[in-house]
């Protein structure tokens, strides 16, 4: 097919974007990526002969017989995972009451993005009005020739940008850069993606909770959270105590956290951890070479503990803590861990599991020692912060990060990053009316900010940057001192007697 047979030149394109001349591409963990077998149904003392067996079957196996196989999985499961948060996505506007997008308009949508190999009819940029192409789709009326075509064009566009996507990531993993993703294998997919019954809950709860989300944003009620707790700069920052996305109880309930996956996943239509996985191929690559149970890594603002579940599937070995400011979201990473992580089955998977710590802290002043970490990872956390909140973090990053460590960052893409896609109008119209829309009081602001010098006047020195549909990941290197100590020095030397 043409998704396949593109899967390589969209790996290639990544490497032409990537701010860096060093190649992205890395020593495969496998190659390539097969998924996971299942795990056998049989006594214990014949298992491990039969799983060595079926190891030795895989050895024999041509290369291009298991990429076939890796390619058919992967291009079935992402398949389904569009095709059903895409019905999820078009079922959560109509509840909401915003829009009468045409469902089948954006399966045809789909279908050309994937099966079509002529290039897309784009929208030229400077001609792009993302908000008459978002009034007219949600109007309900019968639209003119001209506006039903723009529509259709825009849907293609970020519908094929999203396959593009799938198709970097088919790649990554046709190199054998990171392992095939753990809940796309339906050997090892948790049982809330698949068992009919917890699927329908989720999908049912989500849709249920979207209503009153509707509401909070016609009433603009994005601080509501403030009636149930008051701000304490110990724990719970003014910025923090917001109904961000409009959602039910901000960060601050068991139920916020259970349904927020879901509801991520819906809004980027089953993209959101392939975006937060292109930064794994940095990560692969500097884990080159090292033994995993020497490496101590942070991940900050965890939240529900996704991302960090990719990270140690990858690499079990690793020392790991997870700091989270919310303690219903932290309790989330802690039972998707010990899921994956822990049991029978988990212990066979990875018999060299290192430890998993969980903190409850605010990463602006975060309760580990200077230089304690050789890896720090942040995923989605700088948008949804102040500017001055976003620098405390930054200056905590670098304290905490070893000289020569790694800051594997995540997050929205910013203005003019639409431009590697063809479409920097509309990615910066789209930068500019999603915070109010979405309740995103500090989006804007995060836009404009220049994320290579903040970081770096904490030392931390920009390597490599890849713009993932619209998300952006980042790979920074703590350098021996930074701008800002170079400053307390020099007044310190200027001081002294």
């Amino acid at each position: 097919s043409s998704f396949v047979a593109s899967s390589r030149v969209a790996l290639a394109r990544v490497k032409s974007r990537a701010s860096t001349t060093r190649d992205v591409r890395v020593r495969a963990v496998a190659s390539p990526s097969l998924p996971a077998p299942p795990s056998l149904p049989v006594p214990d003392f014949i298992r491990g002969p039969l799983e060595e067996a079926l190891k030795q079957v895989n050895a024999q196996l041509p290369a291009d017989a298991k990429r076939q196989l890796l390619r058919a999985q992967y291009t079935t499961a992402i398949g389904l995972r569009l095709a059903f948060f895409l019905t999820q996505g078009v079922l959560s506007s109509r509840v909401s009451g915003r829009s009468n997008i045409d469902a089948a308009a954006a399966a045809a949508a789909v279908a050309k993005a994937v099966l079509d190999p002529r290039p897309i009819e784009k929208i030229a940029d400077e001609d792009s009005n993302l908000g008459n192409i978002v009034n007219n789709a949600a109007s309900g009326r019968e639209l003119g020739e001209a506006e039903a075509r723009e529509i259709s064009q825009f849907l293609e566009q970020h519908i094929a940008s999203i396959v593009d996507l799938f198709r970097v990531e088919l790649a990554h993993l046709e190199e054998g850069t990171y392992k095939f993703p753990y809940d796309l294998n339906p050997a090892t997919t948790p049982r809330e993606q698949w068992e009919p019954l917890a699927v329908l809950k989720l999908a049912s709860d989500t849709l249920e909770d979207q209503a009153s989300v509707s509401k909070r944003r016609d009433a603009k009620a994005g601080q509501e959270l403030r009636e149930k707790f008051a701000p304490d700069p110990a724990r719970y920052p003014a910025y923090y105590l917001q109904n961000f996305h409009y959602q039910t109880d901000g960060w601050l309930s068991a139920d916020s956290a259970r349904l927020y996956d879901f509801q991520v996943e819906t809004l980027f239509l089953g993209s959101a951890d392939t975006m937060r996985r292109q930064v794994l191929p940095y990560m692969s690559k500097w884990m080159d070479g090292k033994e995993e149970k020497d490496v101590k890594l942070l991940d900050v603002a965890s939240g529900t503990g996704r991302f960090l579940s990719f990270v140690r599937d990858n690499w079990p070995g690793l020392d790991c803590t997870a700091l989270e400011l919310s303690p219903h979201y932290l309790e989330a990473t802690r039972r998707l861990h010990a899921r994956r992580f822990e049991g029978t089955d988990a212990s066979a998977a990875y018999p060299n599991l290192g430890p998993l710590r969980l903190v409850e802290a605010n990463c602006e002043a975060m309760p580990f020692e200077d230089e304690s970490f050789d890896v720090v990872t942040n995923v989605y956390l700088f948008h949804e912060m102040p500017r001055e909140a976003r620098r405390n973090a930054a200056r905590e990053f670098a304290r905490v990060l070893k000289p020569g460590g790694k800051l594997f960052f995540v997050d929205s893409a910013q203005v003019g990053d639409g431009k590697a896609l063809g479409m920097e109008k509309a990615f910066d119209q789209a930068l500019e009316r999603f915070p109010a829309f979405n309740h995103e009081p500090y989006y804007r602001d995060y836009s404009l900010t220049d994320l290579k010098a903040l970081f770096g006047e904490f030392g931390l020195e920009l390597e490599a940057s890849t713009v993932a549909w619209v998300s952006k990941a980042w790979s920074f290197t703590k350098i021996a001192e930074s701008a800002a100590d170079a400053e307390k020095d020099d007044a310190a030397a200027a001081a002294a007697p």
